[in-house]
């Protein structure tokens, strides 16, 4: 930024500058900003603000936003001002660092002003780190926190929350669990190490929840499997049907392939057609692609799957998951 130029101040007229688009700070406490105004009132703008010429007759704000605005208030029409020249893109990082170097912005402002740079202006984290002075991993770490829900952070301004507070928020993924862990953070005013607590606790409890859930889904796939099964029987002309019920420790499926019920159909030998065809049916439940990604995923979470009972009067197979 050794190219910047620095004239003598001068007042200009406040409706001949406009605000800077770019500008970091975005809340401004409305206590503090009356007593500014009070001020300004009765001594005036006693520190010039920063604005760059656009055009011949024409400024734009870089610093002293609050200045800025306080005059409006107070009804003046001329403002101190130091006008440098610069391009658009270093208006935008000597705003912001006017203000990092003033310690006046919070740690959400400075990561929604990174997000701005990068996104609006085109910089890079690496391009950041050297203009502002700090490493490429601190801007990305920052520029995370925009991440979370804006009510989260509408709460963490509101409240005060800490930046660390913060980044532990970002560990729920979830956009309700994210406000709920964050409206009782602020209800009962939780320190880190209570806020580390609680956020553990969400996480063990989601991640019970994701088990229950997967494991429903893994039923469901036995579900389907032994469907196509007993479809696939049926289309060779056996009468086969499945039946589901529910117990408290667990769920049946019956499968039941019919004899033929016509007398003057000779029985078909023990390896006659009928059969041959229902134990190859039965075994594309096993042989099913899906099947050996099924079990393993089941024993995996402790549920087994066994063969209960084939009885060849009536010829039925059922399945119990426990």
């Amino acid at each position: 930024m050794s190219n910047i130029t620095y004239q003598n101040v001068k007042k200009i007229p406040l409706k001949l500058i406009r605000p800077n688009p770019c500008q970091p700070r975005k809340h401004f406490d409305a206590d503090s900003m009356d007593m500014l105004i009070r001020s300004v009132e009765r001594y005036g703008v006693i520190t010039p603000i920063t604005v760059r010429r656009i055009k011949d007759s024409e400024y734009e704000l870089i610093s002293g936003e609050r200045r800025y605005r306080a005059a409006q208030s107070a009804g003046l029409k001329e403002i101190p001002c130091t006008v440098i020249d610069s391009d658009e893109s270093e208006c935008a990082i000597l705003s912001l660092l006017e203000n990092l170097q003033r310690e006046d912005l919070s740690f959400l402002e400075i990561a929604e002003s990174y997000k701005e740079l990068i996104k609006k202006k085109g910089f890079s984290a690496r391009d950041l780190s050297r203009k502002l002075g700090n490493r490429a991993y601190e801007i990305s770490d920052r520029i995370s926190l925009m991440r979370l829900d804006p009510l989260v952070r509408k709460y963490i301004r509101s409240f005060n929350l800490s930046e660390r507070q913060a980044r532990m928020l970002l560990k729920l993924k979830d956009r309700a669990l994210q406000i709920e862990a964050t409206r009782r953070i602020c209800e009962n005013s939780l320190t880190e190490e209570e806020t580390s607590e609680l956020i553990d606790t969400l996480l063990d409890a989601s991640s019970e929840q994701t088990l229950k859930i997967n494991k429903i889904k893994d039923v469901q796939i036995l579900r389907n499997t032994i469907s196509n099964a007993v479809n696939l029987i049926r289309r060779s002309g056996i009468d086969a049907r499945y039946n589901e019920k529910s117990y408290d420790w667990g769920d049946e499926f019956t499968v039941i392939i019919k004899k033929r019920k016509n007398a003057s159909t000779p029985k078909p030998p023990l390896l006659g057609a009928n059969r041959k065809a229902f134990f190859e049916q039965a075994k594309l439940l096993t042989q099913n692609e899906q099947f050996p990604m099924l079990q393993k995923k089941l024993l995996h979470k402790n549920i087994s799957i066994f063969p209960l009972f084939i009885r060849f009067a009536t010829l039925q197979i059922g399945y119990f998951i426990v």
